[in-house]
């Protein structure tokens, strides 16, 4: 029997004339099943799914550059951390009121400079922006971090969005 393979909007399609599988693309974590009449059949209850799924989040969301708490687990079970950006993550999830420095999230990285955690933050945000269709505003390292946290002009502090905390919170990181 064949397996026909398709990945839409950030999930893995895995079906055959009976059924279907969806998984999140880059996870082997299932998402749901379906039984099916066809080939066809399969991959259309598929995409409806997924469809119905990612437009509730979208109405979900308080803003349209900021996800919800599931998107951002999702997203945050498929990315790679790396040890520093995790480190980063963990010390800006438990500072007070989730807010630090660009030179806080820096030391607490184990960076030189604060460049290094407002280049790491801004890599993050489009990651997570682009996985989840997040509306961000611009495509500078601000825009792109504006996904994840708000930038303080008058400070400087990045503040994590509760929802991008609550999500590390889910999966026991930090």
């Amino acid at each position: 029997m064949e397996i026909h393979e398709e990945i839409y909007d950030g999930h893995l399609i895995r079906a055959n004339s009976k059924a279907a599988m969806i998984f999140l693309d880059g996870s082997k974590s299932l998402e749901t099943k379906f039984t099916a009449m066809s080939l066809d059949d399969a991959i259309t209850k598929s995409k409806a799914w997924i469809d119905e799924k990612l437009g509730e989040r979208r109405e979900e969301r308080r803003q349209a550059h900021i996800g919800t708490v599931d998107g951002y687990v999702e997203v945050f079970k498929v990315i790679k951390f790396s040890k520093s950006r995790r480190l980063m993550l963990v010390a800006h999830r438990r500072a007070d009121n989730r807010k630090m420095t660009p030179t806080e999230l820096a030391q607490a990285a184990g960076w030189k400079t604060s460049t290094s955690a407002t280049t790491h933050y801004a890599k993050l945000g489009k990651e997570v922006a682009e996985r989840l269709d997040l509306k961000v505003e611009g495509t500078d390292k601000a825009a792109w971090t504006s996904a994840v946290a708000s930038i303080d002009p008058e400070t400087d502090q990045l503040q994590m969005y509760q929802e991008v905390a609550d999500a590390l919170d889910a999966l026991n990181i930090g």
